[in-house]
């Protein structure tokens, strides 16, 4: 019995001798680093810091120099030897003096700053990058001469809350792009894009008093969509203003009455004929229309985005002895 309470005794005693848990490598940097303040301040007999934002190798605040502002500010407090302006207070004063950084074009501004924030002296640092850790230097100022009253200098690993904000510095910005602005126009007499698909006129042709206008249809989306117009709304109109519209019974296996069915980037043709206006008398108006006056389709949408409404300009119908199109790889018109 009495071995065994011996045992426990010891292991007891043991227990109790081992040291604290260690800390960590970030920890013991910034703890090293803020000691080191905290002993030039005491040598220079300065009571009360003010931690200003670090900035980087080419003078600039950053997200990482606040944070190791922020980080020495709490070691030198816990080290509770020296007492630390809150920063926020700092920056508050700083700012509402135009003080963009400590020099001897602003002196008579940071004097009067030091005094709002009844600051002994100003704490500065700078820091530069390497690929495991952060060298980082720190410098006593004081605020009525701007002559350093003593530096510190450290290595702070990439590690702990640190590792986390470099990863979040290093990630590519975000550049928003707008897909419809950047591609180019397509080949063809005229077209309309929207977030869906494309529509391109290729041609424009007479027949007697019809005019067929030829054009292909593209699935710009990532789902099934079916394109469809509505035929008593959508006509082409002439230089003159005249209106040429869409009979059923040339259309009825059209865009307007049957539609285009189309999966994501497939493209199919398609042809809508339409019908010379007529006079007051009920005849048709002559075609006197010759190559280069132009015409405008005005295009009303019925699927994939109900009542939606674009118009086409400049459309020219082509020569009788113009030359057929180049064979196009999509599947023959639907008319």
């Amino acid at each position: 019995m009495n071995r065994f309470l011996t045992t426990i005794l010891i292991a007891v005693a043991m227990l109790w001798a081992l040291p604290a848990q260690a800390a960590s490598p970030y920890e013991e940097s910034l703890k090293q680093l803020a000691e080191g303040v905290v002993a030039d301040a005491i040598q220079a007999k300065k009571e009360r810091l003010a931690v200003l934002d670090f900035t980087d190798a080419k003078g600039a605040v950053t997200p990482i120099g606040k944070f190791l502002a922020e980080e020495l500010s709490t070691q030198i407090l816990l080290a509770g030897e020296r007492k630390v302006v809150d920063r926020t207070l700092s920056s508050a004063a700083l700012k509402k003096l135009n003080i963009t950084q400590l020099d001897q074009a602003h002196a008579k501004e940071i004097e009067r700053a030091a005094k709002m924030l009844h600051a002994d002296v100003f704490i500065t640092g700078s820091y530069s990058e390497s690929p495991g850790d952060f060298r980082v230097v720190v410098k006593l100022l004081s605020p009525s001469t701007l002559q350093p009253l003593g530096a510190a200098r450290g290595t702070i690993p990439k590690a702990g809350p640190l590792a986390e904000l470099v990863r979040e510095a290093n990630k590519p910005p975000v550049v928003k792009i707008d897909p419809l602005a950047k591609l180019a126009p397509p080949p063809g007499l005229g077209f309309h894009r929207n977030d869906q698909y494309q529509l391109v006129v290729t041609a424009l042709r007479k027949r007697a008093s019809q005019i067929t206008l030829d054009l292909t249809v593209e699935n710009t989306s990532s789902r099934d969509i079916k394109v469809v117009c509505l035929l008593q709304n959508t006509l082409l109109e002439d230089a003159q203003g005249a209106q040429w519209k869409l009979e059923v019974e040339n259309n009825r296996e059209g865009l307007c009455l049957r539609g285009i069915e189309l999966s994501p980037r497939k493209k199919d043709r398609a042809v809508l004929t339409f019908s010379a206006p007529s006079d007051a008398d009920g005849s048709q108006l002559i075609f006197h229309y010759a190559n280069g006056h132009p015409f405008i389709l005005h295009y009303h949408e019925k699927s994939p985005r109900p009542d939606a409404q674009f118009s086409i300009e400049g459309l020219t119908v082509e020569p009788a002895d113009a030359p057929s199109a180049a064979p196009d790889a999509t599947p023959s018109p639907s008319n």
